[in-house]
């Protein structure tokens, strides 16, 4: 379906915004993409089958303007809610992003990612950072989430884990050590989008670093050093499920992005080297801690922490993850792994 923008021209941003059982937050986000400087955006808003009153609200709060656009579907999850409005975006605009139900943009996020990417045609996205709010939007500090924004990190051909330069795009190298979350932070080429497919529905939750991971084989994420969207924090948060955090981060990295096919040579070479970094900083923290034991003495915590120190040092100079459950031979590597 094609769209006018405000400007009465084809939208150059497409957003994306699925929701559900959104109806406390979704009006806070609708009226910050409203008030975006940059106006030639379209928005679809995709309800994932809400039990609540979001359905009537949101079509409430966009009626009479035409760049919004509202479907409804049977619950199937973020993923397949993002898959069924990045298939209604009009073919005709040149940037996508994907924006969450329950967070908000500075009225110049739009103009910043926009900028920014045109900088560099080389580049299929950028992003830029957030701060935090809670479910009153009251702003407060998270240093470890300002900290996995700003710090972005990279393996360097020494195997040692360095910050970024600022004026250097976050690459495929260094979105294994950390990724620019949440999703209305980024945005990127829609042919990107439309090249490395839609959302994959097995991964949840962390689907966007995955996604990202897959965006950036085809090229880096310019980086813009300024605060353009407030993160809302609340006990829904389906990021706050830390254990389950934990679990997909290992499927993404240590098996779907070490073994995957779409990765050439030098991405191969780029994951063994960063798996051997992670495994060393790992080993140097289980260190740390033995000397800890060690000076009390703690004989229990000795034995843990030196077990520890060999584990990791021992999978670093092995040089790959065991595969994902029912693992096999994997042929760009030569070795037989096992299940963990």
């Amino acid at each position: 379906m094609k769209t006018q923008s405000s400007t009465g021209e084809p939208p150059v941003v497409s957003i994306v915004v699925p929701v559900y059982n959104g109806e406390r937050f979704v009006a806070e986000t609708i009226e910050s993409i409203r008030a975006q400087t940059f106006r030639a955006w379209e928005c679809v808003i995709v309800d994932d089958g809400s039990k609540d009153n979001t359905l009537a609200l949101v079509r409430s709060l966009t009626a009479g303007d035409p760049r919004f656009r509202t479907v409804s579907q049977v619950n199937g999850g973020p993923s397949a809610a993002r898959n069924n409005g990045l298939s209604l975006v009009d073919p005709r605009s040149a940037y996508l992003t994907f924006m969450d139900s329950d967070d908000i943009w500075t009225p110049d996020a739009l103009e910043v990612l926009v900028a920014t990417l045109e900088r560099d045609p080389a580049c299929v996205g950028s992003h830029a950072l957030g701060h935090c709010i809670d479910e009153f939007s009251r702003r407060y500090e998270d240093p470890a989430y300002t900290s996995q924004g700003s710090g972005r990190y990279y393996c360097d051909t020494a195997g040692k884990v360095v910050r970024l330069d600022p004026s250097a795009p976050t690459s495929f190298q260094s979105l294994w050590f950390s990724n620019p979350y949440p999703p209305g932070l980024l945005l990127a080429r829609r042919s990107a989008y439309e090249e490395v497919g839609g959302y994959d529905l097995s991964v949840c939750p962390l689907e966007d670093w995955d996604m990202n991971i897959r965006l950036s084989r085809l090229g880096g994420f310019q980086f813009a050093d300024q605060v353009i969207l407030s993160y809302r924090r609340h006990s829904n948060n389906l990021s706050g499920q830390s254990a389950s955090l934990i679990g997909s981060r290992m499927r993404i990295l240590y098996h779907k992005t070490f073994f995957s096919k779409e990765n050439t040579p030098a991405q191969k070479a780029i994951v063994r080297q960063n798996w051997r970094a992670t495994e060393m900083l790992y080993m140097r923290q289980k260190a740390g801690s033995l000397k800890g034991h060690l000076a009390r003495p703690n004989v229990p915590g000795i034995l843990s922490g030196a077990a520890g120190v060999f584990l990791h040092l021992f999978r670093g100079a092995r040089g790959y993850p065991t595969a994902a459950p029912g693992g096999k031979e994997n042929p760009d590597i030569g070795v037989r792994h096992h299940p963990t």
